[in-house]
């Protein structure tokens, strides 16, 4: 069975849940769910600016079913295309999921630093505001 794509509302719960597990020093599964949330947060956005999905509600297009490592360009290419601009500002600079792999939960609590997890939060608060931004504009 599929469940419906609601990027938006996975954004959210993976940073819930990501803030959480930060909160008690849970560090690799928290870092984890950052990069998830991230990456729902631009899927979330850049379906409301028109990234078609497909009847499963994952995005119909290759070249975006990505992990957020790869994803950030997508998203700045396809936002910056298709009038959203204002949400780009909200961005940090760089790559800052460069770093993160999905391959990651196979890995010991240990191989993260306190440095990595605490841009990767940056960053995926940065796109918590961009999608809360969208939602105030109507768009997600």
């Amino acid at each position: 069975m599929t469940l419906p794509t609601d990027f938006a509302e996975a954004h959210r719960r993976h940073w819930g849940d990501a803030e959480l597990l930060y909160g008690r020093d849970r560090l690799g599964n928290a870092d984890h769910l950052y990069g998830f949330s991230a990456e729902c947060g631009l899927k979330a956005v850049m379906t409301s600016l028109g990234m078609p999905v497909d009847p499963s509600g994952s995005p119909s297009e290759e070249r975006h079913r990505k992990h957020i490592q790869h994803l950030w360009a997508v998203f700045e290419g396809f936002a910056a295309a298709r009038g959203g601009s204002v949400y780009l500002r909200e961005l940090p600079s760089g790559t800052p999921f460069s770093n993160w792999s999905h391959n990651d939960r196979y890995s010991g609590e240990g191989h993260l630093g306190g440095n990595a997890v605490s841009g990767h939060r940056d960053a995926a608060r940065g796109i918590l505001r961009m999608v809360e931004l969208a939602e105030q504009d109507g768009t997600p």
